[in-house]
């Protein structure tokens, strides 16, 4: 398993994970990436972050952007007079720009910062920071569907914040072409489009032009995870937004998902899940009203 990865727990429907932390002993910074891109603001704290082969200082007021997959390496100097406050927010960027198909400017802005080789990955929203600090601090903890919603539309008021700040360039290298994809980054980007039909791995690896037996031992590689545990989880994850939100019967869900059969769907969400499906929607109905 690569130890450098860090699956952040989208679990569920829950497209947005959001943290806020103090630290007031020393943290070892260490280099790691994530399956998703993730938004780190700074309220208090100096030293320094490591991305993309350039070190930049970390500041009150700096907001840094950290693309999927992308090594990076945060280094605060923290001690009880210098304590380190951050809120960093990981989030999956299919939903975040299926969000933003509204708003057709800040979904190309979005689109740029999560796609594109970028020459500046820090930006100084100092100017900005009474608001910005107003946005996070409204983030909701819970996960019911209209925190998730409400989430998301702050997140992407984050989004046009930094858009407002950049006059709506983002700092592209050369002619800002694509970056470069992982392999397993390119694997999550099919199994978003194909993860309702009928799973076939040589379907896979000729659209990626590479053997079955190395898309998925890179996949492993890079991610420490199997692709059909992958393809499991974006199932359960679109299931259970199914069962939260529409009166779809159970067996239909299922089928939705890629999973007609329903005595084997019921048998994997409880095993995933914790509970079966039709308890897991009278749950999630329940906290609904509250």
């Amino acid at each position: 398993m690569d130890t450098l990865f860090d699956l952040v727990p989208f679990d569920q429907d829950h497209a947005l994970y959001t943290s806020r932390h103090r630290s007031d002993a020393p943290i070892k910074g260490y280099y790691h990436y994530h399956q998703g891109c993730e938004l780190l603001y700074v309220s208090e704290g100096t030293g320094k972050i490591v991305v993309n082969r350039r070190t930049y200082e970390i500041e009150p007021g700096s907001l840094y952007w950290f693309q999927p997959f992308q090594l990076h390496a945060v280094r605060p100097d923290v001690d009880a007079s210098r304590p380190y406050v951050r809120t960093v927010m990981s989030f999956d960027p299919v939903g975040v720009d299926r969000c933003a198909a509204a708003f057709p400017d800040l979904q190309r802005f979005f689109r740029s910062l999560w796609k594109r080789r970028l020459s500046e990955q820090r930006f100084d929203v100092s100017g900005r920071a009474p608001f910005l600090e107003a946005i996070l601090s409204a983030f909701e903890p819970k996960k019911d569907e209209g925190g998730e919603q409400t989430n998301m539309l702050l997140l992407l008021q984050v989004i046009a914040c930094l858009r407002n700040e950049l006059g709506g360039r983002v700092p592209l290298e050369g002619e800002g072409e694509e970056r470069t994809l992982r392999y397993s980054e390119s694997v999550m980007q099919w199994i978003e489009v194909h993860f309702a039909n009928d799973f076939a791995l040589e379907a896979l690896s000729e659209s990626l032009h590479l053997s079955k037996n190395y898309v998925s031992r890179v996949f492993r590689q890079e991610t420490g995870s199997s692709i059909t545990d992958y393809l499991m989880a974006r199932r359960i994850k679109e299931a259970s937004k199914l069962l939260r939100s529409s009166d779809v019967p159970v067996e239909r869900v299922g089928i939705e998902v890629g999973l007609p059969n329903a005595s084997y769907f019921c048998h994997l969400f409880k095993r995933v899940v914790g509970v079966s499906p039709l308890q897991y929607r009278k749950r999630s109905q329940s906290n609904a009203q509250f």
